[in-house]
Parts: C-alpha cells; structure tokens; sequence
C-alpha cells in the first residue's frame, strides 16, 4: 500500500437520518483516525458531491486494520441492500493534505464558518467568522440544520432582535451558542448531555472569544433554572418530542423556541406537540429536506 492509512468510502441512501444512527456507531468502532459524513451540500472537493438523498461516509484506518474494519462495515451496511463500500490506500502527508479542500461555510453575506488555518482569509475580507476545527465530533456547520440555526441567528442580529440572553440545548460543539455571542448576545449558555460536548465548546468559545460570555455544561434541560428570551435546540425530532415540555419551560413570555433536526415530513408532529404548550408557530423554513421551526411564547 502507498501509506499506512485507508481510506473506506461508504455509499449509503438517507431515506430516514435516524436510521443511519447503526451504522453511525459501526464507524465509531472502527474509525481511530477519523471519519467524514458528506450529504449533498458537502463543499467542493476532489470527487462529485452526493446525489441528492445519498449520504457518503469517508472512514480512516490504519492498513493493519483494513479487513476487521471492513468486516464489521460490511455487516452494518446489510440492512441498506443498495449501499456500496469501496476502499483505497491514502498516500504519506493525506492528514494535511486534505485541509487543502476545506472551504468556508457561507452562512450569510457577513457570516461565516471556517476552520482555523483559513480564519485569516475571512477575518481580512472584514467578515465575522466562526473558526471550528472540522476534526470535532458535534458539527461543524456543515449540515443543514446548523446552518438554518445560524441563518436565524444572523438574521435577528441583523435587524436588531437578537436577545442579550441565548440558551443553546443540545449545544454540541457550541457553534450556535458561539455565534450568538459573536453576533451580539452577551450571556449565552449551552448543555448537552454528552459530557465530551461541553468540554469542545468551551474550547471552540476560548478560540472564538467569546469565553466570557458564553458557557456550556451536562446539566440536563430539566434541571437548567430560569426563562431565556431565546432558545434554540438542533436535536432530532425523537429528542425534542421527549424534552418538549422541558424545553417549552424555558422560554420567557413573549420568547422565542427554534426548533431544528426536524425532516419536512415531521413539522406536523413537532407542531402538534409544541404548540399545546403555549406556544405559536411563526414560521418553518426548509433546506433540502430539513427546516427550522420558529415558535413564540404566547
């Protein structure tokens, strides 16, 4: 082999994310050096993006792993009959290497996300930027529903009605919470119950600037005290139903819940469990197949 790592490239439909959520931790048993989840939005890069309702998983082993690695992939892959896996050597330097097709994220005209080495880039053409290192586990801004998240969150910056107070749940890398504080909030808190999530946002906050501003702990959504004028929660849909009524807590009078991780298909169940709880539905917007639903205290 050219080098000592592979590169494993699974093909596999996204009929239902939740579904993939098996094969999500066959990746993790197998992946030391790392793995790339690629929809069809991913950036520009050597090879075609994904079709549309296709979802490419780049996993990295090392050589003398390769066939256990394969093994147990290729069971997890059993259930998706028209799934394909295919591997190939990555030669000596792939590690730094692949930085070179890592671009920006584009939130907005004035917003966006980039990875530490092309921070500089963006801060010269006077624009905000989020520096995250695309190595973490919790996102990076690259999915849909991040990126929805950031749109609203840039957009009440701009017409001035972002709150001076942001609750993030399910805070991840801390992305959201991160870009509140950097778009004007000035006391943003995040949980997520992942204890390895807070500890990588409060990094990413440091990195940012925004430490002051800006905390994140595993307190459960239960047991975080107060109401927040804004609260934002990117979750999967089986999550904010279990949470709903927790989550519906903490919005202030007259406060706002934005609800992504949602699917097209799933906005009227999300309504109909949210709504009963005091609150009105304002608007859902989509990207692909995901939206954000924007809901007020009533």
């Amino acid at each position: 082999m050219a080098g000592e790592w592979v590169e494993l490239r699974l093909m596999v439909p996204e009929t239902d994310p939740l579904s993939l959520e098996p094969l999500d931790e066959a990746v993790l048993t197998v992946a030391p050096g790392g793995f790339v989840v690629e929809g069809s939005d991913a950036p520009p890069g050597d090879d075609p993006k994904p079709e549309p309702g296709w979802v490419r998983y780049r996993v990295y082993v090392g050589a003398a792993e390769l066939e256990g690695a394969r093994a147990r992939l290729t069971s997890a892959l059993s259930r998706w009959p028209q799934a394909r896996l295919a591997s190939a050597p990555l030669p000596q330097g792939w590690r730094d290497r692949w930085r070179e097709w890592f671009f920006p994220i584009e939130v907005s005209p004035r917003l966006v996300v980039a990875p530490p080495w092309r921070a500089a880039e963006v801060e010269a053409q006077g624009r905000e930027v989020l520096v995250v290192e695309p190595g973490m586990a919790f996102g990076t801004g690259q999915h849909e529903t991040t990126r929805l998240c950031l749109e609203a969150l840039d957009a009440m910056s701009e017409a001035q009605e972002l709150p001076a107070e942001v609750l993030d749940v399910g805070c991840g890398t801390g992305v959201l919470a991160i870009a509140a504080a950097r778009l004007g909030a000035t006391k943003v808190y995040g949980n997520d119950v992942d204890p390895q999530a807070p500890r990588a946002a409060n990094d990413n906050a440091e990195v940012n600037g925004v430490a002051d501003r800006v905390r994140f702990d595993a307190t459960p959504i239960e047991r975080v005290e107060g109401t927040w004028p804004l609260v934002v929660a990117n979750i999967m849909t089986h999550i904010l139903l279990s949470m709903r009524e927790a989550l519906a807590a903490r919005v202030a009078p007259g406060g706002t819940l934005l609800l992504s991780g949602i699917l097209r298909d799933q906005v009227p169940e999300i309504l109909g469990a949210f709504v009963p709880l005091g609150l009105e539905h304002v608007e859902t917007v989509a990207r692909n197949d995901w939206v954000r639903v924007h809901l007020r205290r009533r």
